[in-house]
């Protein structure tokens, strides 16, 4: 049995994801400016692969962030539909994919950064 503070912490953890989310796509639109104006004036051919590497990263993870936030949105109608239904093991997988995809951008945060500032 599910009871109304588990249900209330599912609900509270996934509003925090998706705000984190939205902070993390901030980030990444502004990674994306920073990558044009380091890519500004650039001719060398083996840097502009690195920029296209990087441009097509931040994209890919745009794609993956909206992702994880539709499917949230999807499990947060499914306990607000279902409250006494378990959502524990759906909400696991959903919290170690959020956790595993902020990684990946922290990460890719990190190693662009490295990027520019070495040239």
């Amino acid at each position: 049995m599910v009871t109304a503070a588990d249900h209330q912490a599912l609900l509270a953890d996934c509003k925090q994801w998706l705000e984190d989310l939205r902070q993390h796509r901030e980030t990444i639109n502004h990674l994306r400016n920073e990558l044009y104006a380091a890519a500004a004036g650039k001719t060398d051919h083996d840097y502009l692969k690195e920029v296209e590497h990087y441009h097509n990263q931040f994209h890919i993870q745009q794609i993956n962030i909206h992702d994880l936030k539709h499917e949230i949105r999807h499990h947060i109608a499914e306990a607000e539909h279902h409250p006494n239904f378990g959502h524990r093991i759906p909400h696991h997988n959903i919290e170690l994919k959020y956790k595993s995809l902020m990684a990946d951008i922290d990460k890719l945060g990190d190693d662009f950064h490295l990027f520019i500032g070495a040239k």
